[in-house]
């Protein structure tokens, strides 16, 4: 399931990627022709140059909003996985619970030694 919901938002940041380029880029251009068209200059270029740093900006902060998302989604899936790791007992030194049948201290191994 994990993997769907990777694809189809790769597929959503791609076509938000590709709207958000092309619309500034389609704007400059439709109103360097109005501007040429309704008062006879040459603004058309200019604004196609505008178009493209403005589709250019927006994709910037778009792709670094989404990175910075995966980075977060990231992390706290990552302080989850501790936190559970850490609650089951799996992600620490384990102690033994009762008395270790193997290291004795030495009074007792005297004593034992003694009595036979």
């Amino acid at each position: 399931m994990k993997y769907k919901k990777s694809v189809y938002r790769s597929l959503a940041m791609v076509t938000q990627l590709g709207f958000c380029v092309l619309t500034p880029v389609f704007l400059g251009i439709f109103a360097g022709s109005y501007l040429d068209s309704r008062y006879g200059t040459h603004l058309t270029l200019g604004f196609l140059i505008l178009g493209v740093l403005g589709g250019g900006r927006g994709a910037y902060a778009m792709a670094k909003r989404l990175i910075d998302q995966d980075a977060k989604e990231a992390r706290i899936e990552k302080e989850e996985h501790w936190k559970k790791a850490l609650s089951d007992g799996e992600g620490g030194v384990d102690r033994p619970k009762t008395k270790s049948c193997i290291f004795k201290p030495e009074s007792e191994h005297n004593q034992k030694g003694e009595m036979s």
